[in-house]
């Protein structure tokens, strides 16, 4: 018996000592990831810049996500105990059944609450603005948050920063309004509150969406360097110095006919060189394809993925996309690199 322990003695440590540096809770997270991108090939490292629908659960999750990790998730349509089920089962299977068991970012939008069958829904967003009162709009998203927590959520798809000064534009309730200074301040309590249950905000859509060519969801925003600077990138600088988000929703729109989701200067230069923004760019829905699809300026949906090797961290959502990037002509490997990062 003795001998026995002792055997045990000198296998328990040697096991311990074989256990991934990136699963061990108490190790740096800037350690953990470098350990992790190590391990992680190139397909899976591009597999995180997607965001994939969280599906129905048990039901379609092998045939959803062919026992490979994504970077996030989002549910939207389901009730809040079928969405704690479904986001419960997904995490339960990136960690039992994919070969580095990384855990996905969950998504919903919560611009007025958790959008949720079932959850409590708040004003919209105009009339959140109407109240003029950040610290009442904190005790709604305070409330929401706990909601969200409940359900596994991580991140809500909001709040928006756009300035509402095209009334025709469809959205102009998602807004809180014209006024700038308003915005950023409504914005930070909006943040505030969700961040009080740990979960993170996603103000959008960057940059000048809000007031498109005759009131068009996707068209052109026209106003020059003046505007861009006094107007449209105000509640953004603020909120970002202020709240220091993990993400930041680009748009599928244009700026004096720039389309900005792909363009280094938006999205890199100021965004990351001027306000300092530190974390990960999501893309709007579509917002990469329509750089084919609307604004004309790539012939494909593969050269509209690699554009995005001129910036850092616009998601790239898609599987046929993904295929095309690992075994036709992959991107910079030191962008992946980097994205893949800013995710995990």
């Amino acid at each position: 018996m003795a001998a026995a322990c002792c055997l045990l003695g000198s296998i328990l440590p040697l096991k311990a000592e074989k256990r991934p540096l990136y699963k061990n809770p108490k190790a740096p997270i800037e350690q953990r990831v470098e350990d992790l991108l190590g391990r992680m090939t190139l397909r899976e490292k591009v597999l995180q810049l997607q965001n994939r629908e969280a599906g129905h659960g048990s039901d379609d999750i092998g045939r959803r996500f062919h026992g490979e990790s994504v970077g996030t998730i989002h549910e939207m349509g389901h009730d809040v105990l079928e969405c704690a089920r479904i986001v419960t089962e997904v995490q339960k299977y990136m960690l039992d059944s994919t070969r580095l068991s990384i855990p996905v970012l969950t998504g919903v939008e919560g611009i007025q609450g958790v959008l949720q069958n079932g959850a409590t829904l708040f004003p919209h967003s105009i009339a959140q603005g109407s109240t003029f009162n950040p610290e009442l709009i904190e005790k709604m998203t305070d409330a929401a948050g706990s909601e969200a927590q409940a359900m596994g959520f991580h991140q809500v798809l909001s709040p928006v920063l756009d300035i509402a000064r095209e009334l025709r534009w469809g959205r102009v309730e998602e807004t809180y309004g014209e006024d700038p200074y308003l915005i950023s301040q409504i914005a930070q309590g909006f943040i505030r509150g969700y961040g009080k249950h740990r979960i993170t905000c996603m103000p959008k859509h960057f940059v000048a969406h809000g007031t498109p060519t005759g009131g068009l969801n996707c068209a052109n925003v026209a106003g020059g360097e003046r505007e861009l600077r006094s107007m449209y990138l105000y509640p953004f600088e603020k909120v970002i110095a202020a709240t220091a988000p993990l993400a930041v929703m680009s748009c599928y729109s244009a700026y004096d006919g720039v389309p900005v989701s792909g363009s280094r200067y938006y999205m890199t230069d100021i965004l990351r060189g001027e306000l300092g923004f530190k974390g990960y760019v999501y893309s709007d829905w579509g917002s990469v394809d329509r750089l084919k699809t609307f604004h004309y300026c790539v012939p494909t949906s593969e050269d509209a993925a690699r554009q995005l090797d001129l910036l850092k961290a616009v998601k790239a959502t898609g599987e046929p996309m993904v295929v095309v990037l690992v075994s036709g002509k992959p991107l910079v490997m030191s962008w992946v690199k980097e994205n893949a990062d800013a995710l995990l």
